[in-house]
This record gives C-alpha cells, sequence and structure tokens, in this order.
C-alpha cells in the first residue's frame, strides 16, 4: 500500500478535528423561566430564575431583568453597610461622647468632665463603678499642638485617637512613671521642625480629634486635689493653664451609639474634616458608594435610608453574635466560661497582612478606650485587668430574672482592690435598677465595700439576680427581671497569680 505523506499544515488541521470530536459538547442552555433553582443549581446562563434570601434573580438569554439589577445594587449597599458598622464602632461611640462633652455637659476643648456619679457614669460603655473618670476632647485641627503639664502622683491615663487606639499612657504606666512631666500632642501631619521638642514625651496623633483621659487612683482626697491644680494644659507656644474641671453635673448622656439610620449619620459627621487612613482605603470606598462623604452632606434616598437601618441592625446583631462567642478568641481558663477582656485584643487596627476586624469589634461592642496599660501582662500598681463571660456554668446566656452565685477564691489578685460590675446586654452599660436605693452599690460590689462578707478561709461568695437571696443582701447585685445581664471582673493593680492563671474564678451557678 501506497503510503500517503501528509504536510505539516494539513495534518495539524487534521488532529485538530479530531481532539475537537473527542471534547465534551457543551450542554443545551437551560430554558427555565417559570420555576425557581437555588443559586447552587444556577448555571447562570440562559433563561433562569434564580432564588436568593433576598428576592429572585431572573436572567433572559443570560440578560439580567431590569428589577433584577435593582435587587442585586441592593443587597450590595446591604453587604457594605455592614461592613462599615463593624468597621466603625469605636468611631461612632467616640462621636457619641465627643458630642455629649459640649452639648450636655458643656465643655469647651481642653475642659475636663469628671464622671463619678450613676447618672454620670450610666452611659459609658462597662463603666466602672468605683473610680472617677476624667475625661477631655480635642480637635488638633483647630488647636494644633497642645501641651499637658501631667501632675506627678497615682493615676492612669491615656491619649487616644478617635478609632480607639492608644497614643500614649499618662501616669503610672505612661513615660512619667507616676512622676509627672510634660507631654506634647502633635497633629497628624504636623511639620514638627518648627517645634522644640527637648523635654517633652512625644504623643504623634493620627486623628484630628482626640481624647485626653485619666484615672485618679488614689484614695486621698488631699492628694487628688494637689494632682487637680499641678495639671496644667494649653497650646504650643502659650503659657500653660490649670486644667477646668467639670463635676458633680449629675446629668446623664447616651454612650450606646443610635440604631438604624442615625448610626450612620455618626459616621458621616465623624469623616469630616480627618485624614483617611490608606488602611482603611476599601472603608471610604463603600462610605462613598453609600453616600458619606467628607465635605459633602449626607441626603440619602428613602430607599437608600432603608438598606442603611437594614444594614445597621443586621450589623448589630452580627456585632453581638461575635462578642457572645467570639470569632478569634479563646476562653481564658480551661473548662471555664471566662474570658479575658483585651487578650487577643491588638493594639493597632492593622498588621503588615491583617485587618483585625473580628478582634476590634468584639471588644468595641461593649466597651471603649484602651490603652497599653490596660493591656498589660506585667504585674503593677497601675496594670488593670478584665474578666468577663455571657454564660452561667452550664453555658446558659444570664437572664436577669434568674439568680446566681458565684465564689471567688480567697487571693484574688489585685494589689489595690477589685470589684465585679454587672451590665445590660441590651446597652453595655450599668443595669438602670429602677428601686435601688444606691444604683452604683446595686450594680457593682468590690473588695472595699466594708459590709462585705468574706468566708473564713478569704474566698467570697456573690450573688446576681433580681432579689437577694435570705440573709445575703450584703454580697447581692440586682437585676432587672427580663434584661439579660453580663459581668466584669476588675483587678486594679492586678498581681502575677491573674496572669499565669493559678486564681481562678469559679463560673456562674444557676440557684432557681
Amino acid at each position: 500500500m501506497k503510503r500517503i505523506k501528509l504536510k505539516a499544515p494539513l495534518l495539524l488541521v487534521i488532529m485538530g478535528v479530531i481532539a475537537a470530536c473527542n471534547q465534551p459538547q457543551p450542554k443545551a442552555i437551560v430554558q427555565n423561566t417559570t420555576e425557581t433553582i437555588s443559586l447552587t443549581e444556577a448555571t447562570l446562563q440562559g433563561d433562569e430564575l434564580i432564588k436568593t434570601n433576598f428576592g429572585n434573580i431572573q436572567l433572559k438569554e443570560s440578560y439580567l431583568t431590569e428589577t433584577s439589577i435593582q435587587n442585586l445594587n441592593n443587597q450590595l449597599n446591604l453587604q457594605r453597610a455592614i461592613e462599615v458598622y463593624q468597621w466603625a464602632l469605636p468611631v461612632t461611640t467616640f462621636q457619641m461622647w465627643y458630642n455629649a462633652h459640649s452639648e450636655i455637659y458643656g465643655g469647651a476643648y481642653m475642659d475636663f468632665v469628671e464622671y463619678s456619679s450613676f447618672n454620670e457614669k450610666v452611659g459609658i460603655l462597662t463603666a466602672n463603678a468605683t473610680t472617677p473618670y476624667v475625661i477631655s476632647w480635642a480637635d488638633l485641627s483647630k488647636t494644633g499642638p497642645l501641651v499637658i503639664d501631667y501632675p506627678a502622683g497615682a493615676s492612669a491615663g491615656g491619649i487616644i485617637d478617635f478609632y480607639q487606639l492608644a497614643l500614649g499612657d499618662l501616669g503610672l504606666m505612661g513615660a512619667d512613671k507616676g512622676k509627672g512631666g510634660k507631654y506634647l500632642i502633635i497633629p497628624n501631619g504636623y511639620d514638627t521642625s518648627k517645634l522644640n521638642t527637648k523635654g517633652y514625651f512625644v504623643i504623634h496623633c493620627t486623628t484630628n480629634k482626640i481624647m485626653i483621659g485619666t484615672r485618679f487612683l488614689s484614695t486621698d482626697k488631699a492628694e487628688i486635689k494637689t494632682m487637680k491644680e499641678t495639671f496644667l494644659i494649653g497650646k504650643y507656644g502659650e503659657t500653660l493653664k490649670p486644667a477646668k474641671f467639670i463635676s458633680k453635673t449629675n446629668k446623664r448622656f447616651q454612650g450606646t451609639p443610635f440604631r438604624g439610620l442615625k448610626y450612620f449619620e455618626l459616621v458621616h459627621q465623624f469623616i469630616q474634616n480627618e485624614p483617611q487612613k490608606e488602611e482603611d482605603k476599601i472603608f471610604y470606598t463603600y462610605l462613598k458608594y453609600l453616600g458619606i462623604e467628607n465635605g459633602k452632606p449626607f441626603n440619602p434616598s428613602e430607599q437608600l435610608k432603608t438598606i442603611l437601618t437594614e444594614g445597621a441592625n443586621l450589623g448589630e446583631l452580627m456585632c453581638r453574635s461575635n462578642q457572645m462567642k467570639p470569632r478569634k478568641d479563646q476562653v481564658y481558663y480551661k473548662n471555664s466560661k471566662w474570658y479575658r477582656l483585651l487578650s487577643n485584643f491588638p493594639l493597632t487596627k492593622t498588621s503588615n497582612t491583617n485587618y483585625f476586624l473580628d478582634e476590634s469589634n468584639q471588644y468595641y461592642y461593649e466597651a471603649v478606650t484602651v490603652t497599653a496599660g490596660m493591656k498589660s501582662n506585667t504585674p503593677g500598681p497601675g496594670t488593670t485587668s478584665y474578666l468577663t463571660t455571657k454564660e452561667d456554668k452550664n453555658g446558659n446566656v444570664l437572664l436577669g430574672s434568674k439568680t446566681y452565685a458565684i465564689h471567688l477564691p480567697a487571693g484574688v489578685p489585685a494589689s489595690n482592690f477589685w470589684a465585679l460590675t454587672i451590665y445590660s446586654e441590651n446597652t453595655r452599660c450599668f443595669i438602670d435598677n429602677k428601686n435601688a436605693t444606691n444604683k452604683l452599690r446595686a450594680t457593682s460590689i468590690d473588695s472595699r465595700d466594708n459590709n462585705l462578707v468574706i468566708n473564713a478561709d478569704g474566698s467570697v461568695n456573690l450573688y446576681i439576680g433580681p432579689k437577694a437571696p435570705e440573709g445575703k443582701e450584703n454580697n447581692w447585685l440586682q437585676t432587672n427581671v427580663g434584661e439579660g445581664w453580663f459581668p466584669l471582673i476588675r483587678t486594679y493593680g492586678t498581681q502575677q497569680a491573674l496572669f499565669d492563671k493559678t486564681w481562678k474564678p469559679g463560673d456562674f451557678e444557676l440557684l432557681e
């Protein structure tokens, strides 16, 4: 048989035809416009009616219908609103407090409001009930560099940016180590060549609006008086003046961020005249898509108002679930329900590879402010540690209609004192006990209470519920029926036994 020699181009053509014949043939385009199919069944081609949890999406010859496009755009806006909600938790909480400083307490820049009474503290997320907060705010875009001549003595404070990130501690855990000293607070992007920084502890700010806060830890009124009198503040280059302290107002403010659409109004208020950080570029992009921009009014359409309201509510519920069952944290003790607040909390929003979103909103959903001293694992008089839980011994959430007991073993690791305080799951603030004579005492008990009954071995049994068990009134904290609650155990002057976990509180046990 005579062989036929094929030329290379013809051979390639024949091989291509054979290969094509061996390939699986495309499936026929689905024609399905009447019966809905799930997203997992969808081919995203031809005619399909796809069922989603936000409505049906219809394809006609692979084209989306106008209604489907609108549904998808609305869903995209909702997803972005949820992400913005979580990102903005720290700034919205601070914006609430910043507004109250002038609107409710009449404070000007660099005036300090003292929060001591129940009414003054009930708006602060998970406030302590034992030591006063001394808080001021400043807008460095209006004041320029500030100088604080900080007093010597027992105190714990800090300079905090509007993302609630610590810029520098003051007092025992600060650069002055409790001996006092001058701090120079420099605005973001300021030309420091104009400044003589010699003799100052320098703090560089990342936002224009900042909090300046402290707690005077001494119980000696004369010492606190001296600290206030020697607390000086003013603009760089001007004569410093004694700080003004606004005290005994007994006024309330709402510190829990507004819910619904008003939450995004707070976000819009925050971003005005604030520098945008490179790490937040994607969130600012979302804000722009949602009509929230620096220098422009916030006027959402009625449809967008509905989407933002839903996004705020869903965002809050997602943050609440993360706080109840943290996605990026573990219980502090084995076989226990207790978490250590801030143990998994980064002091920055980002690393070279991560954005700490879940870690951040786990804390900021129920708390405000953080400094290096609050997170410290070093025993000392300026270190405060926090233990918290949402569950009893059996893993059930803590309810205001039930009564619980908790055992604190002897040797609570606090060189100053310890306190157990309870908060509303709804507001994350003090439970407002309507019938309590002393509301601070009804929501918090500490080791300095002269009426506290201590067991012979030095341990303490505490009781939490709507009504005190008979004979246990001195060791009882009051809840409200129908209001879920959670505790914080604070150790002031935390000792090594908490860090090495040789001291461990009992879990809450249901009595009725």
